[in-house]
């Protein structure tokens, strides 16, 4: 049985924010960039399928308002071939914290993503699909920054987008949209996709 919808894109962004506040006091990041279980924010968005690669298990979604994101989809998650560009879906993803946020050095420039770390292993009251989360470092370009709820959307080298959550909002001032910049974050991973029901046109 299908669950309701629980807010668009926009109230999955103050979701996502309400969430995050109660994880403050975990924000344990190591110097070394990566990102722990702790710092994950399980987000819930309802929007229109952009993109679909069923073999990498990829998924792009894009909301009423333009905004895109992209993620892996959990091989938990059952029928993933049978969701089609354009249908509507409801997905249940985490995001986690995106740190350094700075201008790329020339070597960085050339080496645009390296893979840093599995985030770790899930507790008993979280879902395993967290432990398969890994962690980045990427040049990235500003696609969206969002102050009110403390999340910033790129653009990244294989040209996916993530959304996520400013580890230090003190950056926000020091940002512009399509700034080329270095990244630290981990993967958003969805743990349920589900086909909705398209809205009449009435």
């Amino acid at each position: 049985m299908k669950r309701s919808i629980l807010s668009s894109i926009v109230g999955s962004a103050l979701l996502a924010f309400s969430l995050s506040s109660s994880l403050a006091a975990e924000d344990a990041s190591a110097k070394s960039g990566h990102l722990s279980r702790h710092d994950m924010v399980l987000v819930t968005i309802t929007a229109s399928v952009e993109d679909i690669n069923v073999a990498d298990r990829e998924l792009t979604l894009k909301g009423p308002l333009g905004n895109k994101v992209t993620f892996i989809v959990d091989k938990r998650v059952k029928r993933l071939d049978e969701i089609k560009v354009g249908d509507q879906v409801q997905a249940d993803y985490f995001i986690g914290v995106a740190a350094e946020l700075r201008k790329p050095t020339a070597e960085e420039e050339k080496n645009p993503l390296v893979v840093l770390a599995a985030a770790g292993k899930a507790g008993h009251d979280e879902s395993p699909a967290a432990a398969a989360l890994k962690s980045f470092k990427a040049v990235t370009t500003i696609e969206g920054l969002d102050r009110t709820t403390s999340t910033i959307t790129v653009k990244g080298p294989r040209g996916n987008y993530l959304t996520a959550r400013v580890k230090d909002p003190s950056n926000f001032p020091k940002m512009r949209i399509g700034e080329t910049i270095v990244v630290t974050y981990t993967e958003a991973l969805a743990i349920s996709v589900e086909k909705v029901a398209k809205k009449s046109a009435d």
